[in-house]
C-alpha cells in the first residue's frame, strides 16, 4: 500500500529525484530502491516525480521502501515535459514541502540521479554550507580516487574532459573565481540549492540534463549568487560500472551527452 511522506514541520532539506522504468525488472530500479531504504534510515525527506509505464507498482514499491520518508508523484506532461520538466515538478513539491512562509531561508534543496545511492551519505556534507549561510548553491564534486575505481574507465575520462573545458569557459564569470568555485564537477549531477533560489530552477524550460546546471550557472552569473563546490568520498553502483564499462553503447550516449551541453551550456550560457 502506499504510504505519504511525513509531517515536514522539523525539515529543514528535501532530497529530489526524477525516475522512468519500462518495468521494475530494469538494472536501476533496485537502485532506486536502495536509494528509498536509504533516505528512511538517514531520515531524508525525499521527493520523487516518476514517469514510468506502470506507474502505480513504481509508486508503491518506492514509497514503500521509503518507509514514510518518500513522496512519489506521476510526472504531469501537460505541464512539465522531459526529464528536465519532471525535475521542475519535484522542485515544486518539495518548495511546498518545506517551511519557508515566515521568510525562513535556512532550508535546502537537493538533486540527485536515483540510482546514485551513495550521496545520501553524504547529505549533511553538500547542504550544510547552505544551512549555516556560507554559500547559496553546492554542487558537490567526486573524491578523484573513488571517481576512477567506481566509475566506467570511459565515463572517468569524458567526464574529467568536459569539467575542466567547462571550468576554464566559467571563469569569466566572478562568481566562479572564488576558491571553492573553481573547480566545478559538472557531469557529477546533484546539486543544492537555497529553498529561496526554486524560482530560477522553475523559470527555465529545457528538458534534458541542461535543466540541472543552466539554472546555477545564470543563478550565479546573472543574480550574484554564491556557488561552492564540496568534495565528497562518493562510491558509484558497482553494477553501474559492470553494466557500462568497455559497451560503445554507452561511450556513444555519453558522446551525444556532451555534445548537447557543449552547445546549450558551454556556447550559450559561459560564452
Amino acid at each position: 500500500m502506499s504510504s505519504s511522506a511525513t509531517s515536514s514541520s522539523d525539515c529543514c532539506v528535501v532530497l529530489v529525484t526524477v525516475t522512468h522504468y519500462p518495468n521494475t525488472a530494469d538494472i536501476r530500479f533496485p537502485l532506486a530502491l536502495e536509494l528509498c531504504q536509504l533516505a528512511a534510515t538517514k531520515l531524508i525527506q525525499t521527493v520523487i516525480v516518476d514517469d514510468s509505464p506502470d506507474h502505480p507498482a513504481v509508486r508503491n514499491a518506492l514509497e514503500e521502501a521509503g518507509k514514510g520518508h518518500v513522496k512519489v508523484y506521476q510526472q504531469d506532461k501537460a505541464i512539465y515535459q522531459g526529464k528536465g520538466g519532471a525535475l521542475r515538478q519535484a522542485i515544486k513539491k518539495a518548495r511546498e514541502l518545506l517551511d519557508t512562509n515566515n521568510n525562513n531561508d535556512k532550508t535546502a534543496i537537493c538533486f540527485a540521479e536515483p540510482e546514485k545511492v551513495d550521496i545520501a551519505n553524504h547529505m549533511h556534507l553538500i547542504v550544510r554550507p547552505i544551512l549555516d549561510g556560507s554559500t547559496d548553491i553546492v554542487v558537490p564534486t567526486r573524491s578523484d580516487q573513488l571517481f576512477q575505481q567506481t566509475y566506467p574507465i570511459e565515463q572517468y575520462h569524458s567526464e574529467n574532459f568536459a569539467n575542466l573545458h567547462f571550468n576554464s569557459l566559467a571563469q569569466q564569470f566572478k562568481g566562479f573565481q572564488a576558491k571553492d568555485a573553481k573547480q566545478i564537477d559538472w557531469l557529477f549531477g546533484p546539486f543544492a540549492f537555497r529553498t529561496s533560489l526554486a524560482d530560477t530552477w522553475l523559470a527555465y524550460t529545457g528538458t534534458s540534463w541542461d535543466a540541472q546546471m543552466i539554472p546555477y550557472v545564470r543563478a550565479v552569473r546573472n543574480e550574484n549568487r554564491r556557488i561552492s563546490s564540496v568534495t565528497i568520498d562518493f562510491r558509484h553502483p558497482k553494477q553501474m560500472k559492470e553494466q557500462e564499462e568497455g559497451d560503445p553503447k554507452w561511450t556513444n550516449k555519453r558522446l551525444q551527452q556532451l555534445n548537447i551541453l557543449f552547445d546549450l551550456l558551454g556556447e550559450h550560457e559561459l560564452s
